[in-house]
């Protein structure tokens, strides 16, 4: 006999992690910053469901209908929902578009990989690079995240994609170095253990 319930646990975590992108992709062009938190009502999987903030207002909740309502409604497939409070985002309003001219000078990139345990959330993560006042730090952002194997229960292990960039010149090597240490303390202040 073959147990197939871990294999449809992967692929709903999976599916929710598209559908948080779509909600992410539909808030992108509000003109203020997402952060996320379970917050959510009942009717909710309590794993697989966030709530949505900007500014400190709650502006969206979304996630897979909870498997006891579902069950009570005779739903045979994951159901996954998005509700957006629509007077609160017309309020927000659209982001200003600012034009950028592409840098003269070459960007470099780094690659940091760490285990932190599921209550770190990529916005602290991207809250501490930025606490460090890096003007040539362009990006970060997760190139990969893998929960399982050799990662203990309640971690996930992350791929940070950073890229330095300067306007004014070529960056050189001791100074991305230096800075790619600082943002290698922040994230273990954070908790996260680097992994070689």
């Amino acid at each position: 006999m073959v147990d197939v319930s871990k294999g449809e646990h992967a692929l709903s975590v999976e599916a929710f992690r598209s559908f948080k992108g779509d909600v992410e992709n539909l808030l992108e062009p509000l003109s203020c910053e997402l952060s996320f938190d379970r917050d959510v009502p009942e009717y909710f999987h309590s794993g697989r469901s966030a709530r949505v903030s900007m500014n400190g207002a709650v502006v969206a909740q979304f996630g897979q209908i909870h498997p006891a309502v579902a069950a009570a409604r005779k739903l045979r497939q994951d159901v996954f929902i998005a509700e957006f409070d629509l007077e609160l985002l017309y309020k927000i309003g659209l982001r200003r578009v600012k034009y950028t001219p592409l840098g003269r000078y070459p960007a470099v990139e780094r690659d940091f990989s760490f285990v932190f345990a599921d209550g770190v959330t990529f916005e602290q993560m991207g809250r501490a690079a930025s606490a460090l006042g890096l003007t040539t730090l362009r990006e970060l952002q997760p190139a990969e995240i893998f929960r399982g194997g050799s990662i203990p229960s309640g971690k996930y292990s992350v791929l940070l994609r950073v890229r330095f960039q300067s306007n004014e010149r070529t960056l050189r090597e001791d100074e991305v170095a230096e800075w790619s240490g600082k943002i290698v303390e922040a994230l273990t202040q954070l908790g996260g253990v680097q992994r070689a």
